[in-house]
């Protein structure tokens, strides 16, 4: 497995235990449109540490303590749902683009406008066991000071573990997500390039058109989380 990280973790001004995840997810008692197909779930990634504080955060307490957390980055995760009344692509189409192009590459067209999700052949081919909800990991960014550690990979091994229960593959498009790129634009295909590896080590498998696949029911996924827990001192 390629060693991705740029900077050791001892170069981290904190212990990497005080790295937290935080889940967010609402949804209305009564789901309208396609909110029962539909879920979006915001993962922020913090540094918290005792209430007693530490002796590295201002005396004010600042954005170190502990009911806020000092903010390292933030993920997004939308989870579609198979077995609802509403078609995949067509949720998916509600959302962004971005989601509708890889809900697109992985089902049957031929099937976007029937309710639930319907694998292509390829999908089917490419995942063990292809039944069940898609999870797409669809934002990743970590605050530029706290980049080149692994904390991004760190964090996405993790969410994917507590998120992909009942989903049958997680899916990415890895591309950068800072400033205003375009496909043609120069050093786009360098950072593409370089993101993908990132997503690689976390279990990520290229699939098509762009479309990575990570498959929970697989041991690959499990020894890349180890990894990273031990890159990042448990052992």
């Amino acid at each position: 497995m390629d060693h991705i990280p740029r900077q050791a973790v001892r170069a981290l001004p904190f212990d990497a235990s005080e790295i937290v995840l935080r889940y967010t997810f609402e949804h209305p008692a009564l789901p309208f449109e396609f909110e029962d197909t539909l879920e979006v779930w915001s993962v922020a990634i913090g540094r918290y540490h005792p209430e007693d504080g530490c002796p590295q955060c201002p005396p004010d307490g600042g954005l170190c303590r502990f009911e806020d957390g000092m903010p390292l980055g933030a993920m997004e995760f939308v989870r579609i749902r198979d077995y609802t009344r509403d078609p995949a692509w067509e949720a998916a189409d509600s959302h962004t683009g971005d989601i509708e192009k890889i809900v697109s590459v992985c089902t049957d067209a031929a099937d976007a406008m029937t309710p639930g999700l319907h694998w292509s052949p390829a999908f089917e081919e490419r995942i063990d066991v292809p039944a069940g909800d898609l999870l797409i990991m669809d934002r990743v960014r970590i605050a530029p000071e706290w980049r080149g550690f692994g904390i991004g990979a760190l964090a996405a091994a993790e969410a994917i573990r507590r998120l992909s229960a009942g989903c049958c593959a997680v899916a990415c498009e890895p591309a950068p997500t800072d400033g205003d790129w375009e496909d043609d634009k120069p050093g786009y295909q360098a950072a593409q390039a370089k993101i993908a590896r990132v997503w690689e080590s976390v279990g990520f498998e290229e699939f098509q058109d762009g479309v990575y696949l990570l498959d929970p029911a697989l041991q690959h996924p499990i020894d890349c989380r180890t990894h990273w827990q031990k890159h990042f001192g448990r052992r």
